[in-house]
């Protein structure tokens, strides 16, 4: 008698396959009590209000800004990011104005990867540099130093032509760019995933989400993170 094995092979290919993948995928710690989360606030912006869920963070925006940062124990080697979560309302973008603008320049959810480069700080620029700067380049690890933030971001306004245009942020003072990646729409579920162009060295993921510079109110879930 003879059996055809055919199905169970590709059964089980698939299911390797399915194992391979997930064990591939890295999730971040999702817990703020955990060692590796700092929240940051800015000098003259109300800092957002943060809540733990039973799975994931809510971020409270109101006309407010501040951001959540994951500092990796050591450099990570990452190639692809994924992120789920949830927006309820949207930043009001003035008529007139692009998302991203002066005077329009909130997004409803960053993901920020703070890339390893050579760039410190010397001793005047310590003195000079706002605090939150001073925190990111003190997250580098010794010997080494930051290159620049990458952000990626969710957008709820603006052309599809302005979509995947990466820009280094007017006022970023050269220590970030941006690209818009997906639109997001109020109170539906978002899961993005994005692929870098290459593989980039990390030492930690920044969140973010704006409310400041158009004075809106809204709240963003954060259900999990994860990178490969």
């Amino acid at each position: 008698m003879s059996v055809n094995l055919t199905p169970f092979y590709a059964i089980a290919l698939a299911i390797l396959t399915g194992l391979a993948q997930t064990a591939f995928a890295v999730s971040v710690p999702m817990q703020l009590d955990s060692q590796h989360w700092q929240a940051l606030e800015y000098k003259s912006i109300p800092a957002n209000r943060v809540t733990q869920l039973e799975q994931g963070l809510k971020i409270q925006v109101d006309a407010s800004a501040s951001p959540l940062i994951y500092v990796f124990d050591e450099t990570k080697t990452i190639s692809e990011v994924s992120v789920m979560g949830m927006i309820g309302q949207l930043p009001i973008i003035p008529a007139g104005l692009e998302q991203g603008e002066e005077g329009a320049d909130d997004f409803p959810f960053r993901l920020g990867l703070v890339l390893e480069g050579d760039k410190t700080l010397n001793f005047a620029q310590q003195l000079l540099a706002a605090q939150w700067v001073k925190i990111l380049f003190n997250l580098a690890p010794e010997e080494s130093g930051i290159d620049h933030i990458m952000f990626l971001n969710l957008a709820n306004s603006g052309p599809s032509n302005s979509f995947n245009a990466e820009r280094e942020h007017p006022h970023g003072n050269g220590l970030y760019t941006e690209l818009i990646i997906e639109r997001v729409f109020a109170e539906r579920d978002f899961n993005f995933n994005y692929e870098l162009p290459m593989p980039e060295r990390v030492i930690a993921l920044w969140i973010s989400a704006d409310g400041d510079d158009t004075g809106s109110k809204y709240a963003l879930t954060v259900n999990s993170i994860s990178y490969k």
